[in-house]
């Protein structure tokens, strides 16, 4: 009887302690909430941001593809307002109106190799600043249509975005076969303006598209950190998610 009971406390002692894989610290994120230009800001899944919208102040929109989130209090918590099964890549103001764009389209600027990237196809809006969307079926040329070359309303612009002085940002291709390179595998370590001037990131991602807001802060979205960069040998892989869990980067100054 003793025995069965020292046995029976020792059982219990055993089971009250943690699992050497359950007391071990979680690995930290090497994202970090703020660098001394950007502040960043995460997903709420393990999806990459195709694009973003709003003021960081005030209200923020994001897509993860399939998925449209919202946050009144600087991305610390997010909203799911609305999921559909065609891909939404970003969202466009018009009046006071949302909308939001499931078409990417680019087009090739006429004597220049440009391609600039943009949203075509609304396919839904909203009337109050994001919170609930309804099904859209105008046909506003704006937001409906292709537009002639050369001719995008710069809301649509996602790469590169033009800014109010004239001055733009793309993302920053750097292709791996060598600075004359225009195809192949490439890496986006930031962004570049229309005078050559790079902006690196802290830290490597792939960028999706670029926004500015009213105040003409920078916004740059895409996917989690690469910490394996699937080449010379070695295999791709994300720092801190499976999937890309997306990130925003977003510049503390105007026209960064």
């Amino acid at each position: 009887m003793k025995t069965l009971l020292y046995c029976g406390l020792l059982l219990l002692a055993l089971s009250c302690k943690k699992a050497p894989s359950e007391s071990v610290d979680p690995k930290p994120d090497t994202v970090l909430a703020e660098y001394p230009d950007w502040y960043t800001l995460k997903a709420p899944v393990d999806k990459d941001i195709q694009g973003v919208w709003g003021n960081r102040d005030k209200t923020l929109l994001i897509s993860t593809r399939y998925l449209l989130f919202r946050s009144t209090d600087q991305g610390k918590s997010w909203q799911q307002v609305h999921q559909q099964s065609i891909a939404m890549f970003g969202v466009v103001q018009n009046g006071d109106t949302l909308f939001t764009m499931s078409g990417l389209a680019s087009q090739t600027v006429n004597g220049s190799n440009q391609s600039p990237q943009f949203l075509i196809t609304a396919d839904n809006y909203s009337l109050d600043d994001g919170q609930t969307w309804q099904h859209y079926s105008g046909r506003n040329q704006l937001l409906s249509g292709m537009p002639p070359p050369g001719t995008v309303d710069k809301r649509l612009l996602v790469n590169p975005v033009v800014t109010t002085t004239g001055d733009s940002y793309k993302i920053n291709r750097v292709f791996l076969d060598g600075p004359t390179a225009t195809t192949g595998i490439f890496e986006t370590p930031g962004v570049v303006t229309a005078t050559g001037r790079r902006i690196d990131l802290p830290q490597l991602h792939q960028l999706q598209s670029l926004y500015l807001d009213e105040q003409q802060r920078l916004y740059i979205a895409g996917t989690d950190a690469v910490c394996g960069r699937g080449h010379s040998g070695e295999f791709f892989s994300f720092c801190n998610s499976k999937q890309g869990r997306g990130v925003v980067y977003i510049s503390k100054h105007p026209l960064p």
